[in-house]
């Protein structure tokens, strides 16, 4: 099948997504969007596969050529492109997070049913080879019964955050500062290996940013996972590192898994078991960002073309979302909040 996709959004992740759509099999030819013309023009002039480039992303759903449209853009417009580009009758690819409020998320995924087109949320840390092989780990009881998972991310946006009118970490375009936005891939990596929590306890400080309008710069979460199970993610854009560097760090009855994010000086999976520490193999390459979302698009498309589901699907984008905002209503009030899913999703944080 040949697709054209309209891509939304020449910023800093377009990149990522035009090396991976230029290789996906599928992909024939792209039609690009933003209002930047610096942006157009570089991405024009790097990318081969782009027929052309408009400074309107409304041009690009509206057009009768394109087949799915990928939103790179900020939060607060992934909602209105979504709803709009299905109702054309596209194929939506979104960027997480999948939107800010729950209202938004569940009005993208009303259009999707109501289009009878596939909205699919693009998670690529799911895809990390370590992160699979990790679970299939546990899943052979390599580690006996999990007990405690805890995930830190440590990240540099001192510039972004401080600055007033750039979008990043401000409270109304993005909806919150670090945890909804690098912290919303902890959550979800949490989410696909050990489930819904029951619980979260949180606290969403500004410990170093304090830009007016801006959100918390570091988050700590505590989430009860039940049957014996807690998990908790620690993040901050407050850390004057060099580079981003993550950990997954998983404790079981009879070891533990060590993953690392930032595999070319880290070895990306190591276990921990009667006191011998290994490597565990798996197909990593240098660079895991691009390789993940490569992945992911692969999947996210073949999910369009087959008529099949993606490995990780749009309810665990709009579960992600209910977790991230009950912690910030745990932050808010300074208590533990429940969270009653129901059976199709949460009916409400208590």
């Amino acid at each position: 099948m040949d697709l054209t996709v309209g891509l939304i959004g020449c910023g800093m992740f377009a990149p990522m997504h035009l090396d991976g759509l230029v290789r996906n099999e599928h992909v024939r030819r792209v039609i690009a969007a933003d209002p930047d013309e610096r942006a157009r023009e570089e991405t024009y002039r790097r990318y081969g596969i782009i027929k052309h480039m408009e400074s309107d992303w409304r041009v690009v759903v509206e057009d009768d050529e394109v087949d799915v449209v990928d939103v790179l853009t900020p939060h607060d417009s992934h909602c209105e492109i979504t709803v709009a580009a299905l109702q054309a009758g596209k194929h939506v690819i979104c960027e997480k997070p999948i939107a800010r409020t729950l209202e938004e998320a569940d009005a993208m995924l009303a259009a999707a049913r109501e289009s009878g087109r596939r909205l699919l949320i693009s998670m690529p840390q799911c895809y990390f080879p370590a992160v699979a092989a990790a679970r299939e780990r546990m899943e052979d009881g390599d580690i006996g019964r999990p007990y405690l998972a805890v995930f830190t991310i440590y990240d540099d946006e001192f510039e972004r955050m401080s600055a007033p009118e750039h979008w990043k970490g401000d409270l109304e375009r993005a909806g919150g500062g670090v945890l909804i936005d690098c912290g919303y891939h902890a959550v979800y990596v949490m989410h696909h290996l050990f489930g819904r929590p029951r619980a979260v306890s949180a606290m969403c400080p500004s410990l170093v940013i304090h830009t007016e309008g801006k959100g918390e710069d570091t988050a700590a979460v505590s989430l009860d996972l039940g049957d014996g199970m807690m998990g908790v993610i620690v993040v901050t854009f407050a850390d004057h590192a060099e580079r981003y560097r993550a950990e997954r760090r998983i404790l079981g009855t009879e070891g533990v898994l060590l993953i690392r994010d930032m595999p070319e000086d880290e070895v990306p999976l190591l276990m921990l078991r009667d006191e011998e520490l290994t490597p565990v193999p798996v197909h990593n390459p240098l660079e895991v960002a691009p390789y993940a979302v490569e992945a992911t698009l692969d999947d996210l498309i073949g999910a369009i073309v087959e008529e099949r589901e993606p490995m990780v699907g749009s309810q665990l984008a709009r579960d992600t979302l209910a977790t991230v905002l009950a912690a910030y209503e745990s932050g808010r009030e300074g208590r533990r909040v429940e969270l009653d899913w129901g059976e199709e999703g949460p009916a409400e944080a208590t």
